[in-house]
């Protein structure tokens, strides 16, 4: 379901992104946030965010550029549910919390640094949603986060940059293509 290296580097616009990190459990970075109602829209694959939906498998990947300054980053996501009406049931908890968390700020202190995101509007439409996220004081630094269930799974991307377009809805289509197959 998740896309290649090749084709993050092309819809990114890079060429030396690679694959730094592959997970297959949830994360929990709760306790780093200012208003933990709002995790799932700052962090993707979070234990208390996907709690009590019935997953019962998960792939997490993140893609970025060597280094500790990256010019690109991203994250797919891919979670597996015992039915597409629990995955359904995720998608609509998951829009109702983004679109309460929007027009909003939270504060992410990882212990050594503190950062505040804003965090923008959601599009939504029948099967993803979208929002935009800008992080204070970082140049332009900002990342489009997409969700989208497709049968029995969600994907959820993060796609980050200096110039955050439409990445993370095109990727989080291709999944979805993917996924279909």
């Amino acid at each position: 379901v998740v896309l290649s290296i090749g084709e993050i580097n092309a819809i990114m616009g890079s060429s030396t992104m690679e694959v730094t990190s592959e997970l297959d459990e949830m994360t929990d970075h709760s306790a780093d946030v200012s208003d933990a109602e709002c995790l799932g829209a700052v962090y993707g694959a979070e234990e208390p965010v996907y709690a009590g939906s019935g997953w019962t498998d998960v792939l997490d990947q993140i893609s970025r550029e060597e280094g500790d300054d990256n010019e690109h980053w991203v994250e797919q996501t891919v979670v597996l549910y015992p039915s597409a009406d629990k995955a359904r049931s995720f998608f609509d908890k998951s829009k109702a919390t983004w679109e309460s968390c929007s027009n909003y700020t939270v504060t992410v202190d990882d212990g050594g640094n503190e950062y505040d995101w804003e965090l923008g509007e959601v599009t939504a439409e029948d099967n993803m949603i979208i929002q935009i996220t800008t992080q204070s004081d970082a140049e332009g630094w900002g990342c489009q986060h997409a969700l989208s269930p497709v049968s029995n799974i969600t994907v959820e991307v993060w796609a980050c940059s200096y110039s955050v377009g439409d990445e993370a809805a095109t990727i989080a289509d291709d999944m979805v293509g993917n996924a279909a197959k």
